[in-house]
């Protein structure tokens, strides 16, 4: 068995394959609203922006602080999705049980893209904290979000606080960008495709598995 295993967390562990698109519109309203912006309608480039460089230039054009309205933004996006949350909306995957059995052998760990703030909820909120170690999601600023897997910082973070090595990790995900993780960071992989094609591209996991249960069975690649 491997020394940790790192979980994504949307479509992995929890229902909902990433924030509702809703959830970050109604945050950058609240944001610009607060910095008195008079934007009653934000582009949507700014509501979902490709990269940190970009926020900071529709910030500009509107006149915008941009780290302090991007903090904002996230923390009202944390806020929504986790009400959200509580209300049902979004919950675990059943094979998620497999957490507690899991622990027996692994460190576990959640990195995930969605924010920090609300990957550290879901672990408490669903007592998943007794078995999982750390937990990490992007950090509410704008150099956070250039951080975002890819890249893989948050995996490093997650494997450094359970002091494991990444050649002795193995990261889940359900997309094949959690896939370029693990390998540039050095750790194996395994591509989770619960139902429906296994999505198009040339990253290669070393296991592809249909439900988390079937981690139990999987052992690292002999040398």
């Amino acid at each position: 068995m491997y020394d940790a295993i790192a979980f994504d967390l949307d479509g992995v562990l929890l229902t909902g394959y990433h924030t509702a698109p809703a959830v970050y519109r109604r945050a950058t309203v609240e944001a610009l609203t607060d910095f008195e912006a008079g934007v009653e309608e934000p582009p949507a480039a700014l509501v979902d922006p490709d990269d940190a460089a970009t926020a900071r230039r529709l910030c500009e054009r509107f006149d915008v602080p941009a780290e302090p309205y991007w903090g904002y933004r996230e923390h009202a996006a944390t806020v929504l999705e986790n009400d959200q949350i509580r209300e049902g909306e979004r919950e675990p995957f059943a094979d998620v049980d497999v957490l507690e059995t899991l622990a027996g052998s692994s460190a576990l760990a959640i990195v995930s893209n969605n924010r920090h703030g609300t990957v550290r909820f879901v672990r408490e909120y669903f007592e998943w904290d007794e078995h999982v170690g750390a937990a990490y999601g992007r950090a509410p600023t704008l150099a956070g979000y250039d951080r975002m897997k890819p890249d893989p910082h948050y995996l490093r973070t997650a494997l450094d606080t359970l002091e494991v090595d990444p050649a002795d990790a193995l990261f889940v995900g359900d997309r094949l960008s959690d896939i370029e993780t693990a390998d540039r960071l050095g750790a194996d992989s395994a591509l989770l495709v619960r139902e429906g094609e296994r999505p198009d591209g040339d990253a290669q996991p070393t296991f592809e598995i249909a439900s988390l249960e079937d981690l139990l069975a999987v052992e690292p690649p002999a040398e």
